[in-house]
């Protein structure tokens, strides 16, 4: 038999973190086009012959402070340009990657696909008016799939877990020990993976992307130090120094402390899918990549 023709996939912000992974992983089981809206506008792009469209270009979400229009501008408006030229030209499969910001930040109860979302700062709330949007239009010739990813870490990460890593890299003890937190959180090639099943099942609706456990930083942090070959050499923070944390840097403390947990269930029995690849690999990734680049 003829191997079956390979599908034609646009895919925007191929020079991001997990974009640039996407195209070293599947580069071979598609054809690829890619797409910097940098440099080009909605308007110039050709869709005819696209079977679909993984969209990852977006404004992350920034520690510093960023003009909040700009999310909306990038989030929003870019992905309802694409996705309205996208039916005018027959794309019929729509893939936005979308964020676990949408449930908002400080949260104690577990999270699923259909949990309310109450986004409180610009980045989630522009996230989910491309959600809302996208799924206003779609329609039998035009299926979406939004899917929401916690933190992503892997080779090439960057952002907080970079710290980490960099804290982690020092021969000092570290006020880590015994967090008894659970967060969720998704190796770079197990949302690729979960990408290309959402791809090849053509699959439409709502998608959480996560490893097979939540984590404490506790675990994150011995993990990260196993394989830098260094003693844990982790402390626990007394209470009334984690009460002043809370206080006066609440984010911070939610960070160290709080737990983000999302259950991925139904997400992996809709699309019959099992991460293959368990954060302890995942880590062990990230650190052989941290070695080779400092």
């Amino acid at each position: 038999m003829p191997d079956k023709p390979k599908k034609t996939i646009l895919l925007t912000g191929a020079s991001g973190f997990i974009g640039s992974r996407f195209l070293e992983l599947l580069d071979t089981e598609y054809n690829i086009k890619t797409v910097s809206f940098q440099h080009s506008k909605v308007n110039d792009v050709n869709l005819n012959g696209i079977d679909c469209i993984v969209h990852l270009a977006g404004k992350a979400h920034a520690m510093k402070e960023t003009e909040e229009q700009v999310y909306f501008d990038i989030n929003y408006e870019l992905t309802k340009s694409l996705a309205d030229k996208a039916t005018l030209q027959g794309v019929r499969h729509f893939i936005f990657i979308s964020s676990v910001k949408v449930y908002g930040e400080y949260i104690d109860n577990e999270l699923n696909e259909t949990s309310p979302c109450t986004p409180d700062d610009a980045y989630g709330q522009s996230k989910l008016m491309a959600e809302k949007y996208l799924q206003s239009i779609q329609n039998e010739a035009f299926k979406v799939a939004i899917v929401r990813p916690p933190m992503v870490y892997g080779p090439g990460a960057k952002g907080n877990i970079i710290k980490l890593m960099q804290l982690a890299s020092t021969k000092y003890p570290l006020p880590f020990g015994n967090i008894q937190n659970l967060r969720s959180v998704v190796f770079i090639d197990n949302l690729v993976l979960l990408l290309r099943t959402i791809i090849e099942q053509k699959a439409f609706g709502i998608f959480i992307g996560g490893d097979q456990q939540p984590v404490s930083s506790s675990f994150l942090i011995k993990e990260i130090r196993k394989n830098l070959h260094k003693e844990p050499l982790l402390f626990p923070i007394p209470h009334f120094i984690r009460g002043l944390i809370k206080k006066r840097k609440p984010a911070l403390y939610h960070r160290l402390f709080g737990s983000f947990i999302i259950n991925t269930t139904y997400t992996n029995q809709q699309l019959a899918y099992e991460p293959p690849f368990t954060t302890a690999y995942g880590i062990s990734k990230m650190v052989e990549w941290y070695n080779n680049k400092r």
